[in-house]
């Protein structure tokens, strides 16, 4: 039998994980058989085993090269945000994460399927450190804002940061994987216009603001 390139073993390889991520979907890893995926991706059982060991092997390597595509978006996101706590750009973030939810929304399902049958065993380090990696990417502009007084007394512009980049994340994948159906009731651009205004000037009236500060002070004194 001749040796195959490595392109037609790449193709292959594609096939078998084509197969797998589909049923892994719309069925779960568990109920999922190593037969059902070499019948979807039409080759036989024992050619299979050529290629991947295990169904474990199958399900890390889909999240794998997920993974590496997702970062690189990511990393072009971040590169996109000029400065991270202005309105502007946490507007623009906020379109960004739509898109990448809208665009690889089986990654997201892949990643409840890891959740539920894997207790987040594979997708975890996307969100260790988190707020310290974006302490990292934007730590010039973050100390910037301190020191101008930008932001309030005792809030962490990355911490700020994080809640605002996950608050996005949220609303997309509730709206794509969850039948969201406009959860706020609202257009998406419409609702990214209000969670933009809630993170930049908060929810309370300068007036319902400054009874708080009054009684902050009565207890001081």
């Amino acid at each position: 039998m001749p040796k195959l390139s490595e392109a037609a073993i790449e193709k292959r390889k594609e096939l078998i994980e084509d197969s797998a991520r589909e049923l892994f979907i719309t069925q779960g890893f568990h109920a999922t058989s190593m037969r059902d995926i070499a019948k979807g991706a039409e080759v036989s059982l024992g050619n299979m085993y050529n290629y991947y060991a295990t169904k474990d092997a199958i399900f890390e390597s889909i999240i794998n090269r997920y993974l590496t595509v997702i970062d690189e978006k990511l990393r072009a996101i971040f590169a996109d945000i000029d400065k991270p706590l202005e309105p502007e750009s946490l507007r623009h973030l906020g379109e960004m994460v739509g898109t990448l939810v809208n665009e690889h929304s089986d990654f997201w399902l892949l990643m409840y399927i890891d959740v539920l049958e894997f207790q987040n065993r594979h997708f975890r380090k996307m969100f260790d450190g988190i707020t310290d990696r974006f302490r990292k990417v934007f730590a010039d502009e973050f100390e910037a804002a301190t020191k101008r007084g930008d932001l309030r007394t005792g809030v962490d512009p990355a911490q700020a940061f994080t809640a605002a980049y996950m608050q996005f994340f949220n609303y997309f994948l509730v709206e794509k994987l969850f039948g969201g159906n406009r959860h706020f009731g609202i257009s998406d651009g419409q609702a990214l216009n209000h969670l933009t205004k809630i993170f930049a000037y908060g929810t309370l009236s300068e007036e319902k603001l400054a009874v708080f500060k009054k009684r902050a002070n009565k207890v001081s004194v």
